[in-house]
């Protein structure tokens, strides 16, 4: 479920955006050859997709664009060549201004559905084509969300500019006229990071919603940190741009990027009873959820619900209090009076998935492009590496794959059941105490019932081996003169 963050109306803050206006646009369109878009009808509040397959044959896909039906339109990003009020040109989202009902446009309100929303499925490279002709140097700007979408966690991604050259893919070279760059169309010919520009140029930024200081543009402190985003830290070269560490007041609360499917679940507040706007995220589940309707991602939390926000509820003017970013306990009563009551809901925060991405492309002369027509986005996601396995030190199984069983394992040797002194047991075949003998053979089993000599008559026919030396009744050499193996 999103995140209301109450916001400005009003444009994209990009004071820098050029005015000029050209005829010839450099960028006409998002080339479509290798989606495949979702067909109609579309139901309002139900989520689509055009797919992006690897190549134009279309025989495999790694993800997709996506969009929910309202007041975002198939098939969820185009571009603007002329903003209706700046003349701006931008890379954004289909459908209306829900303010004006106007086409959407780069300037529009920030609160209005403005990104166009890249989903990766697998972890594997995503292709976005745009479709060029001969024009003037032109800046877009680009609004879009990422989203993992896998069943893993990404520590980040990568973006590459390029064409697709007998169906492989050859990164943009410096100087050939594509390129990242400043919001006034400076190619970032030197490493750039994001702490040096400002937001609306370069920067990868989780949902204010979530985390993040309160300002002009957002009157409220984000839900769980209130001081600063959930974010990464960008960096920029002319044809590459990649993440930097995820910011720790994320990472410390739940680690690496989160996949859509693995997010918390929240208790959300309908501030304006419009089922169709943002609510408001009031407690999240510490602990497991147990989902009982997944279309209305309802169910019960096992653990506790706690808030970071400075009080539970809603104050006396009935606005969520703050964040102070200290989590405390939702009182039992108050819990059970949002499960009575309408405007409550539990649901998925899942823009703890969703990573907000500013950045400027420039399109110069693409007359000596390996294909002047079209050049490609490419997205890497990067997987986040798989938790090592760790030694179970009572399953007799070798889970760390070290050649080392449970509490011969020296990963086990702090465990309770280790440090304990373990004696053998001199009947049952197994190594109890893991001294290298067993049984009989063990020192610690001398004068134990059945363990002795293997000569008598009632030890040459028991079936055991009860010296220890590895032989049984009359295969033992000390039965050999016992009558009853002669």
């Amino acid at each position: 479920m999103a995140i209301w963050a109450p916001q400005r109306v009003g444009g994209w803050c990009t004071p820098e955006w050029p005015f000029t206006q050209t005829k010839l646009h450099p960028l006409n369109g998002w080339d479509m050859s290798n989606v495949t878009v979702a067909p109609t009808p579309y139901i309002e509040g139900v989520t689509y997709a055009s797919t992006l397959y690897t190549d134009t044959a279309k025989s495999a896909s790694n993800g997709a664009i996506t969009w929910e039906e309202s007041d975002v339109k198939v098939p969820g990003m185009k571009i603007v060549n002329a903003d209706d009020v700046t003349g701006a040109k931008c890379i954004m989202t289909t459908g209306y201004n829900p303010y004006d009902f106007t086409d959407k446009m780069c300037s529009d309100p920030l609160q209005s559905s403005k990104r166009w929303k890249l989903k990766g499925y697998n972890g594997d490279v995503l292709d976005v084509y745009f479709s060029t002709t001969t024009g003037t140097t032109s800046i877009y700007g680009n609004l879009s969300k990422l989203t993992n979408a896998t069943d893993g966690k990404w520590k980040g991604f990568r973006t590459e500019l390029g064409f697709i050259v007998n169906g492989q893919f050859v990164k943009s070279k410096g100087g050939d006229g594509l390129g990242f760059s400043t919001t006034r169309g400076t190619y970032f010919t030197k490493l750039t990071s994001s702490d040096s520009q400002k937001e609306e140029t370069l920067s990868a930024m989780f949902s204010q919603g979530l985390a993040g200081p309160a300002d002009k543009y957002h009157p409220a402190t984000g839900y769980f940190y209130p001081t600063s985003r959930f974010s990464y830290p960008l960096y920029a070269l002319e044809d590459e741009i990649y993440t930097g560490p995820l910011s720790a007041n994320y990472a410390n609360l739940f680690g690496d990027w989160n996949p859509s499917e693995g997010v918390p679940f929240g208790y959300f507040y309908d501030d304006d009873a419009n089922p169709d706007t943002d609510n408001v995220l009031m407690a999240n589940c510490d602990g497991n959820f147990v989902v009982t309707d997944p279309i209305l991602e309802a169910g019960y939390c096992e653990g506790q619900w706690v808030t970071y926000r400075s009080q539970a509820g809603l104050d006396a003017n009935g606005v969520p209090y703050p964040s102070d970013g200290v989590k405390k306990a939702i009182p039992e009563d108050m819990v059970a009076s949002w499960q009575n009551d309408a405007l409550y809901a539990t649901g998925m925060i899942d823009d703890l998935a969703n990573l907000g991405l500013n950045y400027y492309v420039t399109i110069g002369d693409n007359t000596k492009w390996p294909t002047p027509n079209q050049f490609v986005m490419r997205f890497y996601p990067v997987p986040a590496e798989a938790p090592a396995p760790v030694e179970i030190c009572n399953d007799g199984i070798d889970n760390d794959k070290d050649g080392l069983v449970d509490c011969s394992d020296s990963d086990c040797s702090a465990d309770p059941i280790c440090p304990a002194p373990v004696s053998e047991i001199c009947t049952d075949g197994i190594d109890n105490d893991q001294d290298g003998k067993v049984d009989c053979a063990d020192s610690d089993c001398l004068g134990i019932s059945g363990c002795g000599t293997e000569q008598l008559s009632t030890t040459c026919a028991d079936g055991f081996d009860n010296d220890g030396d590895g032989f049984i009744d009359c295969a033992d050499p000390g039965c050999a003169k016992n009558k009853l193996c002669r």
